[in-house]
């Protein structure tokens, strides 16, 4: 069993853990996904000044600014993301529908105050990225940790017939469920004693200040960053008409 981890990449610790006799092979694997974690929070970090997201959110209000391929192919799966949750997932908390896509990957705004924050998107895309690298290297077990909150489970542990998780109530300490993860993805959102009111509805400009955790299980890692925190500001009208869009995620609210 191979352990790697970063303290502090995406806002988060990020853990893995991989299964296979050939270490130096899972030396080389941990090498490629921790460059590759450090490649993606140079783009879509926005504390970073010198990422692409924050030189894209400090230049393109004013003019068009030139964005490279893998950002263009992001803001697109973004713009899919923002029509199937009926507008609720949106990286500019705002009006998404001000993001303009130009010709020869061109982006403006059309108002001073748009800005793209990729908080409840980056780690659902990495986790898909993750996936992929151990996959191509037939790791058929592993475990992949985005802070407790985000977590790829494939496979199986070594002593077991799954990958066991808990979720715990944030203000109790009290476990609310337990999660066997095989080749699928857990995400959870929610607010907490020290940590409420993060959560906006685009729609509204209301942040959320509900007690309450959501959890998604989705085989697609992305989906389930997504939605999780989409499932926190949705009424109940408007989960039912999304999930006609994600019939093969189980998405579950605890109030507290």
């Amino acid at each position: 069993m191979f352990h790697g981890f970063i303290p502090h990449i995406m806002g988060t610790r990020f853990d893995i853990l991989l299964i296979h006799s050939d270490i130096d092979r899972l030396n080389t694997l941990w090498a490629d996904i921790a460059y590759e974690l450090e490649r993606l929070d140079k783009i879509l970090n926005r504390f970073d000044p010198h990422s692409e997201v924050s030189k894209i959110n400090n230049h393109a209000s004013q003019s068009k600014i030139q964005i490279n391929k893998e950002m263009k192919s992001i803001l697109q799966l973004c713009s899919y993301y923002y029509e199937t949750t009926s507008h609720l997932f949106d990286i500019t908390l705002k009006d998404f529908s001000q993001i303009q896509l130009h010709e020869h990957s061109y982006i403006s705004f059309t108002s001073p105050d748009i800005s793209l924050d990729f908080g409840g998107f980056a780690k659902g895309y990495a986790l898909k990225k993750i996936r992929k690298f151990i996959e191509q290297e037939n790791i058929s077990d592993a475990f992949a940790n985005f802070g407790n909150s985000s977590i790829l489970g494939i496979g199986h542990h070594p002593y077991g017939d799954c990958w066991k998780v808990s979720l715990q109530n944030p203000y109790t300490q009290q476990t609310l469920d337990e999660f066997c993860l095989t080749d699928n993805t857990l995400s959870t959102s929610g607010n907490t004693e020290q940590y409420t009111g993060h959560i906006i509805n685009p729609l509204t400009g209301i942040y959320n200040e509900q007690k309450k955790v959501t959890s998604i299980l989705s085989d697609n890692p992305l989906d389930a960053e997504i939605l999780s925190t989409v499932w926190m500001i949705a009424d109940d009208q408007q989960r039912e008409q999304i999930n006609e869009n994600f019939k093969h995620i189980k998405g579950t609210i605890y109030t507290l």
